[in-house]
């Protein structure tokens, strides 16, 4: 992958090393010689940099090679690079059984703060865009769940001609196709219902060529438990003909608008880049980062609602991708960020895609520190309640997310609390059955490592000082004193009844928000299903924008 500047990233191929021209001066050379895949450019590499070109991913590929994660990956991809569509090293948290047991959860609950699923929602009549499209979530394949491709092939269509197709008895699914649908992809005039059907008229379309291409694709997750069916990616293609502009259409006035609209676009992109720069510079707060950049970002979604089409789905992806900085000042607006990188992506431009999908990637991640920070106030909740055993496999299970980080958890926290909770099974067990015991033995040492991790993680920050973290502090102590008394039962039930009662206040601390534990969780900016709702629907309402 080469990094081509405005034109951005784009794939290719190694053809010559120590590459160098005859009119270089003596000693100038470049590292390689790149064949870029999309128009056979050959580029040289100035120095051998990530920053201009790096080994492509599997993700890069399989963004270069089909339309989305349900299409299907041509053969010759293995040729450039082997790998499996899903890798299987896997945390065990993954295992539990997909689907909702009680009840339909909402679209746009976050069900993957649950950790199941491969930070999956789990349920796959809730996943969104991002979850059923995206390279990175790809989540039908990650669960394991059966894709069925289906294809119509409509022929050529004239603008003004009327188009009723519905779907045979050959489509396995009867209904759910208006779950994650491309509308944007439709031309003017054309409607897409939830069995399958497309109809209506196609009126001329200001935003296309005279002749263009649809490729229309929506998704049914209504069987995907029948293992014969799964999920329904049905792709309906047919090309447009005689998009000629009408007598009575303003092109002035629409170039116009557009021009307009894509000024303030880029101004708002020029304030945003600038307000979080000042952060960066820490001339601003977060508090007053993340309310300047919130003012623009709404500004800019009421453009693009105005606007939806501008420029092919760019300025969606733009939207999305600032989310994620507020989020990184603790906003809990994640949701924002996958929405509409997620809306970006159906737009099926590929350089949009592109843009997408590098933001996708950092919000996936995000997803799996999200959900390692759920988890880990889930397991202290569960120490609350004295479940020891169940709050160690907790802990376990979220520090094995993101090696021990979470949302905000910087400082070995979650590995330190499941020190705390195998302590605890080991006393039990050292109190009834003697000190001696190998499996006492081996909690204990099992929360020695697990509290030196978190210490360590604790002091590479340098946030606490030569005192370090006040939790690990106080559970070191503990330890060198129950290595004191071990063999005295009456002092180790003693000792036992004291570490409960100040683990119960640690993890009242924790839950609290109170430092050095991350804050509590900001409300929600803004009801999901109502941002799912703004979004635009029918092409036939953007016409003209």
């Amino acid at each position: 992958m080469c990094n081509l500047g405005p034109d951005g990233w784009k794939l290719g191929r190694i053809i010559a090393l120590d590459y160098r021209e005859d009119h270089w001066p003596i000693g100038k050379d470049a590292p390689y010689e790149v064949l870029l895949n999309d128009n056979h450019t050959l580029i040289y590499v100035p120095e051998d940099n990530s920053r201009y070109c790096r080994e492509a991913t599997n993700e890069d590929l399989k963004i270069a090679h089909r339309m989305d994660a349900l299409d299907v990956l041509p053969s010759e991809v293995n040729m450039i690079k082997s790998f499996n569509e899903e890798p299987n090293n896997f945390d065990s948290s993954n295992k539990s059984s997909i689907g909702c047991e009680q009840g339909e959860a909402k679209p746009g609950s976050p069900g993957y703060r649950t950790g199941r699923c491969y930070c999956c929602h789990y349920f796959p009549k809730n996943w969104s865009y991002a979850e059923l499209y995206s390279e990175h979530y790809r989540c039908v394949a990650r669960n394991g769940i059966r894709i069925t491709r289906q294809t119509v092939n409509l022929g050529r269509i004239s603008v003004g001609e009327q188009i009723k197709h519905q779907p045979g008895q050959d489509l396995l699914s009867k209904d759910g196709f208006m779950q994650a649908p491309t509308l944007v992809r439709l031309p003017p005039g054309v409607s897409f219902f939830d069995n399958g059907t497309l109809e209506g008229k196609i009126q001329f379309d200001p935003h296309r060529e005279t002749e263009y291409r649809v490729e229309f694709v929506a998704v049914s997750t209504s069987h995907w438990n029948n293992p014969n069916i799964g999920i329904v990616r049905y792709e309906i293609n047919f090309s447009v003909e005689g998009n000629e502009i009408p007598d009575d259409f303003e092109v002035s006035a629409f170039v116009q608008k557009q021009e307009d609209a894509r000024l303030s676009a880029n101004n708002m992109l020029q304030n945003l880049r600038e307000t979080w720069d000042k952060w960066d510079r820490r001339e601003l707060s977060n508090m007053d980062t993340c309310k300047q950049m919130k003012k623009i970002l709404i500004a800019m979604r009421d453009l693009l609602e105005q606007n939806p089409r501008l420029d092919n789905g760019k300025w969606w992806a733009q939207l999305g991708g600032f989310h994620m900085n507020i989020h990184k000042l603790l906003e809990n607006a994640l949701f924002e960020c996958e929405l509409y990188l997620g809306y970006a992506l159906t737009f099926g431009d590929s350089e949009v895609r592109r843009m997408a999908e590098q933001n996708l990637e950092g919000c996936y991640n995000k997803r799996l520190l999200e959900a390692a920070r759920f988890m880990w106030v889930d397991g202290i909740k569960q120490m609350m309640r004295g479940e020891w055993s169940i709050a160690s496999e907790t802990f376990h299970l979220a520090s094995i997310k993101k090696n021990g980080w979470g949302w905000a958890v910087n400082y070995g926290d979650i590995w330190i609390s499941e020190s705390v909770s195998r302590i605890i099974q080991g006393v039990e067990i050292a109190i009834s059955k003697g000190s001696k015991d190998e499996h006492s033995k081996k909690l204990i040492l099992e929360a020695e490592n697990l509290l030196k991790k978190g210490i360590s993680r604790a002091e590479e920050t340098s946030v606490f000082g030569n005192e370090g973290h006040p939790w690990a502090s106080e559970i070191t102590s503990f330890i060198t004193s129950y290595y004191s008394i071990k063999e005295s039962t009456t002092d180790l039930v003693k000792w036992l009844k004291q570490f409960k009662s100040r683990t119960v206040y640690w993890c009242a601390q924790v839950l609290g928000g109170a430092p050095p534990f991350p804050p509590k969780p900001r409300a929600r900016l803004e009801d999901p299903e109502v941002l799912i709702s703004r979004l635009p629907g029918h092409i036939n309402h953007f016409q003209g924008n």
